[in-house]
């Protein structure tokens, strides 16, 4: 008698929720500001918000736009950070807590974000190519969902098992 060997996570779940894969290939758009400066840029959808964020693994933690968010500060901290932007300048970062973040058509849930002023990077994106970025994604998601980014085929690859 044949044995039939599965494999691990080759089916569905029997609850009719949809089969998510431990991995998320999400393309992301290489953009030039200027000759030879760079940015990856991937959409997202947050609470609702739609834009563009930036993938800046320079960035320490993810950062959305505040103006967008006003209203969204996590309930269980008051927990305010301090944080020194590409212009030199310190300020306050309030954390937020998102409810739905959606990315590569996955939904994260109760994704924590910074949120401070953006308009130094929209001033510069507008001066460039006329769109508006509401966030930095930043290395803390990097860690967390251990990207992989791909600049040939222009894919970024997260990755949803234990570190």
């Amino acid at each position: 008698m044949k044995r039939i060997r599965h494999r691990k996570n080759s089916r569905a779940p029997l609850s009719g929720s949809p089969y998510h894969s431990r991995r998320l290939d999400v393309e992301v758009e290489l953009v030039e500001l200027e000759d030879s400066s760079f940015h990856l840029v991937v959409p997202v959808d947050i609470d609702g918000v739609k834009g563009d964020m930036i993938v800046d693994t320079g960035a320490s933690v993810t950062v959305v736009e505040r103006k967008l968010f006003e209203g969204k500060e996590a309930d269980d901290t008051v927990v305010k950070i301090q944080s020194g932007s590409v212009t030199g300048q310190i300020e306050d970062v309030q954390i937020i807590r998102a409810e739905a973040f959606r990315l590569g058509g996955r939904k994260l849930k109760r994704v924590r974000l910074a949120a401070m002023d953006l308009e130094y990077v929209n001033e510069m994106y507008d001066k460039h190519l006329s769109r508006r970025i509401i966030g930095l994604l930043g290395s803390d998601f990097c860690v967390r969902y251990q990207v992989v980014i791909d600049y040939g085929s222009k894919k970024m690859t997260l990755n949803f098992g234990k570190i």
